[in-house]
């Protein structure tokens, strides 16, 4: 199965984009929902291949056609745009409206003062409060991770866009929004977006987990039950596309990765169990050389019915080694 899968992934090198099982780059500028996507409520525009609400001072949703799940992982790149101070985008979802309503969405946010982003939020639209967290030091531009898995979701943020998510929210529970959504973005005001992803299987450090030279780090993989897994490790996410469709494997095709491609001593292949639940445990030598050394996994299902044999893909899952 391995070796099929190299001859198969081999010849899509060629070109690299971003991870994802769906990506949207918005490569087409003009008003109006970009094609393929629904306006839930307010309006909006592609410009300089970036999304953006006109709609001012609202809370505004936009969502990808045929696009629903109830656990994912969603990814999204942010600009902050100088035509406004207070201002916000993100990433929504389980998303069943109508407007500003019955919804799981995060953001970034810019609540006054300093002109970048410098906050993040959660919250679920129709149950009160909400989670926050501060960015230090603030960003222009961040990439933001959106995971919802069963009753709990969270947000992180690489703000200095090195494809390493540094700041994590606290998870917050969810109450109403319990079931399957749609899944796209949220805007405030001028800010900018670019590169959504979404990823149908979801991949997180196991509960206290951490990777320590002389340990095992592990990993739980989230699919459905008894699907068949292959994972990887790599240097980087630069991502591997399968140039057909609009879906990539977020690792790079290095050494590193044709070496570990679902090798099993490194828990990276495997069948998820009854509740679709997987573990990855990756063994780490004991030498000190190996510290700060940071690694990138992923992992998919086999599904010979879909592109190159490959069904769903996680995110990607950066680790830094430590002593």
């Amino acid at each position: 199965m391995v070796r099929i899968l190299h001859l198969a992934i081999a010849p899509l090198f060629a070109a690299v984009l971003g991870a994802q099982q769906f990506i949207e780059t918005f490569p087409v500028d003009g008003a109006g929902a970009p094609a393929g996507w629904t306006a839930q409520n307010g309006t909006w525009q592609v410009i300089g291949g970036r999304l953006q609400s006109t709609s001012g001072g609202s809370w505004v949703y936009i969502t990808r056609n045929g696009l629903i799940a109830q656990d994912c992982v969603l990814d999204g790149e942010f600009f902050y745009n100088t035509a406004t101070a207070v201002q916000f985008a993100g990433l929504t979802a389980r998303y069943q409206g109508p407007g500003d309503s019955n919804t799981l969405m995060c953001k970034i946010q810019n609540n006054g003062g300093v002109a970048d982003f410098d906050r993040v939020f959660l919250y679920e639209r129709g149950a009160s409060g909400n989670t926050f967290v501060d960015i230090p030091g603030g960003t222009v531009d961040a990439y933001c991770r959106m995971i919802v898995l069963g009753g709990e979701f969270w947000m992180e943020v690489d703000a200095n866009r090195d494809g390493i998510y540094e700041l994590a929210t606290p998870r917050r529970v969810i109450t109403l929004m319990t079931g399957a959504g749609l899944l796209g973005m949220n805007a405030y005001q001028t800010s900018e977006m670019d590169n959504f992803e979404y990823h149908d299987a979801v991949l997180v450090p196991s509960t206290g987990s951490v990777p320590h030279i002389g340990t095992s780090f592990s990993l739980d993989l989230n699919v459905d039950p008894n699907e068949v897994f292959l994972g990887a490790l790599s240097t980087g996410n630069a991502g591997i596309p399968f140039i057909v469709e609009p879906r990539a494997i977020p690792l790079t095709p290095d050494g590193v990765f044709f070496a570990t491609l679902g090798v099993g001593a490194l828990g990276l292949s495997g069948i998820s169990d009854a509740a679709g639940l997987a573990t990855i445990s990756i063994p780490i030598p004991a030498n000190p050389v190996l510290i700060g050394l940071t690694l990138f996994t992923s992992a998919f299902t086999v599904d010979g019915s879909r592109t190159f044999g490959v069904g769903k893909i996680s995110n990607e899952q950066a680790f830094t080694i430590v002593q």
